[in-house]
């Protein structure tokens, strides 16, 4: 996997990520992004469109294990179209204060793509790290989630467990060569 795909990776599953988290807790992204609900309507856009967040990002994931180059280079000017309109809409006073962290993570999302497809650096595929890295994620995010329902203890908690969880199948799946010390 080249540099240009693991861009790719890592934005598809910040972008899952933000999916699951309007699916799975819309209040929480409503207050995260400052938008203030005014009923169901505001609740059930923002459902809708996590949804397509969700799709969106697993196009990025498949793309980036396909290694689709020309995806790569479709989504750069697409991300730096999505960053000026996001821009445009906070001094236009439709967008509330918080959204220029929206309208930031495609524009560094694109660069670091576009500045990745022209280095053509290779980057070493390792199941094992994979799995570590998706693992702390999942966790993260639950997290996340735990907190407003049980807590700081049993945020902490759940992320232990899913991180736990997670490594430990890291391991027996793909563990890692240990050298042979009388080698």
């Amino acid at each position: 996997m080249d540099v240009a795909a693991l861009t790719m990776l890592v934005f598809g599953m910040v972008i899952v990520g933000s999916g699951l988290t309007g699916l799975l807790a819309p209040q929480f992204l409503l207050i995260v992004l400052g938008i203030s609900e005014s009923g169901h309507s505001t609740q059930l856009f923002v459902m809708a469109t996590s949804q397509a967040s969700l799709a969106m990002g697993l196009y990025y994931i498949l793309a980036s294990v396909n290694e689709t180059r020309i995806f790569f280079q479709w989504s750069v000017p697409l991300r730096v179209i999505n960053f000026m309109v996001f821009a445009a809409m906070i001094p236009l006073g439709i967008a509330p204060t918080q959204w220029p962290l929206v309208a930031g993570l495609e524009l560094a999302g694109a660069s670091a793509t576009a500045i990745a497809l022209a280095s053509k650096s290779d980057f070493t595929y390792n199941p094992f790290r994979v799995v570590r890295i998706a693992s702390f994620t999942l966790a993260l995010i639950g997290g996340i989630l735990a907190f407003k329902p049980f807590g700081i203890y049993g945020s902490a908690s759940t992320f232990l467990l899913i991180s736990s969880a997670g490594m430990m199948y890291a391991y027996h799946r793909f563990a890692p060569a240990i050298p042979d010390p009388s080698q």
